[in-house]
């Protein structure tokens, strides 16, 4: 990955990427779920103009960083601050120990403050996406999170790209039939674990139509933490590339294509593998209507709460341990 990075970065007189980089690259599993918000309707057995809900979740080998999801309409965030401390940071005992204090006075919130409560311990919460920009500014304005965790948080307070947009799902299925159907080449490749392969040649341009909508939100999620992207045009948008099915039950299960082949000779290896299965792996069942959406003034009254909280416990570590009263 490293080699891939620093190759593409030479080229293309990017700045040098870090080890670190090369890491959460290497560990980034991106979660995309998409499905029918009243679960009455089979994927397949549904038309273009029928809504769609959608989710995404991020994580770099252990739990679910980051998440968005959007259903009806409506959407939802979470962001797990100790996990991003833990597996994006790579945070020491004192940094960890600080986000388990953060975590855990964030659950000594009142009542009052349910809602910024729940979003500050990672739980899912409804946001209001006309006020992103207000979100944002809350984290930024109070340092509590340290600098690159509130940029973490405010980033998550986004929409969550081409795969949450119901238009954009079924132009993603559409392309990626397309590019089986125009222009490739199919060659059956044997069995792996009870699936057929098959290896598919076909244009370098199709290939990145099919896969755009995909790569841009790889690109985006790892932009959130300030990660150089994964993907580039092709050099030579005529040159076949080749990627590999796995098909099982006469269902399309995996697809495996390497990155690398977008930048022509020495550009190194990038496999991108897409697992593809049903069930939900994220709940795409909205809550009641009645629940509260997160405010950015609730937000600023937590994050002021517990930026107490953690003076208290600088200044007498046993005595901020016990949660006192939020005063108006």
């Amino acid at each position: 990955m490293y080699d891939y990075l620093l190759t593409l970065a030479a080229r293309d007189g990017g700045p040098e990427p870090s080890m670190d980089d090369a890491r959460l690259l290497a560990d980034m599993e991106l979660l995309a779920v998409v499905g029918d918000p009243e679960r009455e309707i089979r994927l397949k057995d549904r038309r273009n103009a029928d809504p769609l809900a959608g989710a995404v979740a991020l994580n770099f080998g252990g739990l679910d960083a980051v998440g968005v999801k959007n259903i009806l309409g409506r959407t939802f965030v979470r962001v797990s601050v100790d996990t991003v401390v833990r597996d994006v940071y790579r945070g020491g005992e004192a940094a960890n120990a600080e986000a388990a204090h953060f975590v855990r006075d964030a659950g000594a919130l009142p009542d009052s403050l349910r809602v910024a409560r729940d979003a500050l311990r990672g739980a899912w919460v409804e946001v209001d996406p006309y006020q992103y920009d207000e979100y944002a500014r809350a984290v930024s304005d109070h340092t509590l999170l340290g600098a690159e965790q509130a940029q973490v948080f405010a980033a998550a307070m986004s929409e969550g790209g081409n795969t949450l947009d119901p238009a954009g799902q079924w132009r993603f299925a559409a392309d990626l039939g397309a590019a089986l159907r125009s222009g490739a080449t199919l060659e059956r490749a044997g069995q792996e674990r009870g699936a057929e392969l098959v290896e598919v040649r076909l244009p370098a341009g199709q290939a990145q139509r099919a896969l755009s909508p995909l790569l841009t939100l790889l690109t985006e999620q790892g932009a959130r933490f300030g990660l150089p992207p994964v993907f580039h045009p092709p050099a030579d948008p005529d040159e076949r590339v080749t990627a590999r099915l796995a098909i099982r039950n006469g269902v399309l299960s995996e697809v495996a294509f390497d990155l690398g082949q977008f930048g022509g000779a020495g550009a190194g290896e990038l496999p991108l593998r897409m697992t593809l299965t049903g069930g939900s792996a994220i709940s795409l069942t909205a809550p009641p209507e009645n629940r509260d959406v997160l405010t950015p003034q609730d937000l600023t009254v937590a994050l002021m709460y517990l930026q107490t909280q953690r003076d208290a416990r600088e200044e007498n570590p046993e005595r901020a341990n016990i949660p006192g009263p939020l005063q108006p």
